[in-house]
């Protein structure tokens, strides 16, 4: 099996968890990772990321001097790579090559065969110099606002990598649209279910035969849910998460009513958010949680009614292409209420989920209602085919051994 270096801009990030999940996927796949970041990220990160974090290498800890040490460790691909160098506009040149000389020593060093950066930025740059000059294979993987919002020399990196990874199908299409030639395999961002469990015992009989003082029990706990009513939000305040379309639905829905809002996450627009609520007078429905740990997430699940997330497109071209969120909130059994958007037009159907257009707070109150009216079988039903389908299709081990093996194919084939 290979050792691959994930390059990365800063690690660990709190709300970046696919990229350790990719990762600890991928050391089950039978291969060696190591991480080599830009730079340490100063904030909070997830507690289960605390190996992987201790492993990083991070360039900003290294002088210039090691740059000289990776000169010995040219190939012949060299050319290719002061080509893409001089070509690409994100980056100054000297920077990029300085910084993908590093990142060319530390890789080998530790006896790295393939680069694999996340978003396709800077990261991803640096990844396929330092690859071509020390004649390696590489690909990235593209996200969201590296795709659609501030994308920095698209079209050459994914003709100049072995292969690049989409996170949803819309995002194949856009990347063959850049490049034709482009090698895009789709790669959806996984979860891991031995960690993301439905925490009820209700919740984990799948096969639906659920006797009479079950289903009683079912029945009085949602009818005690929707008495209080509890939504949840969970992810960055900002732009694409669709948050004022969801403050505006909530006020469109009677005060008799109208169920609580946990809102979890921090972000730009959070005292805008902050600000409408009081000028609405939600402050009694709303509540801001800040960022918490996806075992806040885990544990805490079971106390809310749904998942809301009505995700739509900002004014910038930004948007989410593969939440893993949603996938993890169809894992814990929590339903969920979105928009018809991207990825999620992927994860959810009909009988797993409820969706809305984007941009659209009389259609989302309209359907935040119709759920509460949800005669209570229908909601187990979908709880239970969302279960399912993601555990059949979305788990981060089922996508790294895709990933594995677009990897090692290419190494074999170098």
């Amino acid at each position: 099996m290979n050792k691959i270096a994930y390059v990365l801009s800063s690690y660990p990030v709190l709300s970046e968890t696919f990229v350790s999940t990719e990762m600890r996927a991928i050391q089950a796949c039978g291969h060696e990772v190591q991480p080599i970041a830009f730079n340490h990220y100063e904030g909070e990160f997830q507690e289960q990321d605390l190996d992987l974090k201790a492993k990083t290498l991070f360039l900003s800890d290294y002088n210039k001097s090691i740059a000289l040490k990776a000169l010995p460790l040219l190939r012949s691909s060299v050319g290719k790579a002061i080509k893409f160098a001089l070509l690409q506009e994100g980056l100054s040149f000297y920077s990029l090559v300085g910084n993908a000389l590093k990142l060319a020593y530390l890789a080998k060093k530790t006896n790295c065969t393939h680069f694999h950066a996340h978003f396709c930025q800077g990261a991803a740059a640096t990844a396929i110099v330092a690859a071509r000059l020390c004649g390696a294979t590489v690909s990235f993987v593209g996200h969201g606002y590296d795709v659609y919002a501030t994308p920095q020399d698209l079209p050459l990196k994914l003709a100049s990598v072995d292969f690049a990874v989409a996170v949803c199908k819309d995002m194949v299409s856009d990347f063959k649209a850049l490049s034709p030639k482009v090698n895009v395999s789709l790669v959806y961002c996984g979860i891991e279910p031995n960690r993301f469990k439905p925490t009820n015992s209700l919740s984990n009989n799948s096969d639906f035969a659920l006797n009479l003082i079950q289903f009683k029990e079912f029945q009085q706990t949602l009818g005690r849910k929707n008495k209080k009513g509890k939504l949840l939000f969970i992810g960055r305040l900002c732009e694409t998460k669709g948050l004022f379309t969801l403050l505006n639905a909530l006020k469109l829905i009677p005060e008799t009513h109208r169920p609580q809002l946990d809102l979890v996450g921090n972000g730009v627009l959070r005292d805008q958010l902050k600000q409408y609520v009081k000028d609405n007078k939600l402050e009694q429905y709303v509540n801001f949680l800040g960022a918490k740990q996806s075992s806040w997430f885990i544990e805490s699940s079971a106390n809310y009614d749904a998942m809301v997330a009505p995700f739509e497109l900002a004014s910038n071209g930004d948007r989410d292409t593969g939440p893993v969120v949603v996938k993890e909130a169809m894992a814990l059994k929590l339903p969920v209420i979105t928009t018809y958007f991207m990825g999620c037009n992927e994860f959810l159907t009909r009988s797993t989920g409820l969706r809305v257009p984007p941009k659209d707070p009389i259609k989302l109150a309209s359907m935040i209602k119709r759920f509460y009216r949800m005669p209570v079988f229908d909601v187990l039903c979908m709880k239970n085919n969302a279960y399912k389908r993601v555990c059949d299709l979305y788990t981060a081990q089922k996508q790294a051994t895709r990933l594995s093996n677009l990897i090692e194919q290419k190494v074999d084939n170098l």
